[in-house]
């Protein structure tokens, strides 16, 4: 039992087994582990996650044969981590079909709408597996917590768990955060009506409602307000149809700027600023680190770097642009093809540019988290142009780390916008030819502007540190509970 439970469908690490039985782990991949690590270790707390791998489900059956729950270390402390096994056609349809090919699609504008989405009879049977999962979900939160505990569920996996959660235990303290953007309330409409009542519904289960930055939460009550509950803008506040108010905030998630310099100083980083500094040679290096993810617009930055080129011949064999993109739902159809139009796109760009002694494009696809860093640290430049991202950790943590004073081209569309604007330069993420002429402005933008621009990033970037953004809700839900 613990007095704080983190509920999330990914944990903080991923296990492998290999042939012999044993297991090795990893961190876990994506933002949320960036974010929630540093926050909750060292809490004596309980972290709830889905056993997503092989590696996953051989740990979770070991820990389940013991009867005690796994401690996990993590950079900054300990965690116990309890893993949930899931039918694979259960958690196939939960985290596939409605998680990721619906809500996904839907917070992030994706939807190929003549085509996209079909809420058929297959999607019936999935969003029943959604509510079967969430439910498995809510279960195991009740099992963890102590009496009068708090519980920070994670994001739109999970939407139905604090309602759920809060039948089985009214004693305890709520809390769940959306990590990524939220629909205006006429997208938000596209769901069927019953979908996307049980989604609000479930999630003014809680007592405290976060989101990253204020538009996606305006977009949230807004949709509450649509869907006929009361709701005070000024206050941010929603009335439930039992009487409760849930109090909805933001809470903009920066980076921990000390632990990762020294991270970025480790000996396998360092290693690693050697194989990226073998790709650049001396040339000024434009940069980008996300996961192949239709939302990170890579194959619009890839053009726009390519019309960069073909706009400023002088130019050429004086840039490399450094471009990491790791794997990303593989079974999704929409993400494989993706993946191959991005791998076209830079082969053609280097078709069509590159010299004996000049390759224009890298693209590297494995997740590789130290030559991540090391290239951050190393860029002149860095491309972070998503079309919609609730916040988008790279846009801090590269400015953080960087020792070259990079500049920073960012969407407008990214929450980090909201904090970084001042700093960074600003593009519309779905127009190439402004996004060339950013790459050319950042190229040449003398040394004392590159330098008054890094430092606002930097303070920018570090401003809510993890543990801080952490403790900033802990802080509202108490005392939002306890009456002050």
């Amino acid at each position: 039992m613990a007095e704080l439970v983190v509920a999330s469908n990914r944990g903080p690490v991923q296990f492998e087994v290999d042939d012999d039985g044993n297991l090795s782990s990893g961190r876990g991949a994506g933002g949320m582990v960036t974010a929630l690590g540093p926050a909750l270790a060292g809490q004596a707390g309980t972290w709830v996650a889905a056993a997503i791998s092989e590696g996953d489900r051989v740990a979770a059956r070991r820990v389940a044969r013991s009867g005690r729950l796994r401690t996990v270390e993590l950079a900054h402390g300990a965690v116990r981590l309890r893993s949930l096994v899931f039918d694979p056609r259960e958690y196939q349809g939960y985290y596939n079909r409605v998680s990721n090919r619906t809500i996904w699609f839907l917070h992030h504008y994706l939807f190929d709408v003549p085509r996209h989405p079909r809420f058929d009879r297959g999607f019936r049977v999935a969003w029943q597996h959604y509510e079967t999962v969430n439910r498995a979900f809510a279960a195991a939160c009740d099992d963890e917590a102590d009496q009068g505990g708090e519980v920070f569920v994670q994001d739109y996996h999970l939407t139905l768990v604090p309602a759920l959660l809060r039948e089985r235990r009214p004693d305890l303290r709520i809390a769940h955060f959306t990590h990524c953007p939220w629909a205006d309330p006429g997208y938000f409409m596209m769901l069927p009506g019953r979908v996307g009542g049980a989604i609000l519904e479930g999630m003014l289960g809680a007592d405290l409602l976060g989101f990253l930055v204020p538009r996606w939460a305006r977009n949230f009550l807004h949709c509450c307000l649509d869907a006929g509950y009361r709701v005070d803008f000024d206050g941010g506040t929603v009335r439930t149809e039992d009487g409760r108010t849930v109090l909805v905030r933001t809470y903009p998630l920066g980076v921990d700027g000390d632990a990762l310099r020294e991270r970025a100083a480790k000996p396998d980083v360092m290693a690693q600023g050697r194989v990226v500094g073998e790709q650049a040679r001396g040339r000024s290096l434009i940069v980008r680190v996300d996961r192949m993810e239709l939302t990170k617009n890579i194959l619009r930055g890839l053009e726009g770097y390519g019309t960069f080129l073909e706009r400023n011949p002088r130019a050429r064999g004086r840039v490399v642009h450094y471009a990491l993109a790791y794997a990303s739902r593989r079974d999704l159809p929409e993400y494989q093809a993706y993946t191959a139009e991005v791998k076209h796109a830079a082969e053609a760009i280097n078709e069509r540019f590159r010299t004996r002694t000049w390759e224009p494009v890298v693209l590297e696809l494995k997740d590789n988290y130290p030559r991540a860093l090391a290239a951050m640290t190393a860029a002149d430049v860095l491309i972070v142009n998503p079309v919609w991202d609730g916040m988008n950790l790279v846009a801090k943590e590269g400015p953080t780390v960087s020792r070259r004073d990079q500049v920073l081209i960012l969407s407008r569309n990214a929450g980090a916008a909201d904090d970084l604007g001042e700093g960074a330069l600003l593009v519309n993420p779905f127009d190439t030819a402004e996004l060339a002429e950013a790459i050319a402005t950042a190229v040449a933008m003398p040394p004392e502007e590159r330098a008054k621009r890094a430092a606002l990033l930097r303070e920018g970037a570090v401003a809510l540190p993890p543990q801080e953004w952490f403790g900033s809700q802990r802080g509202d839900l108490g005392r939002f509970r306890s009456g002050d």
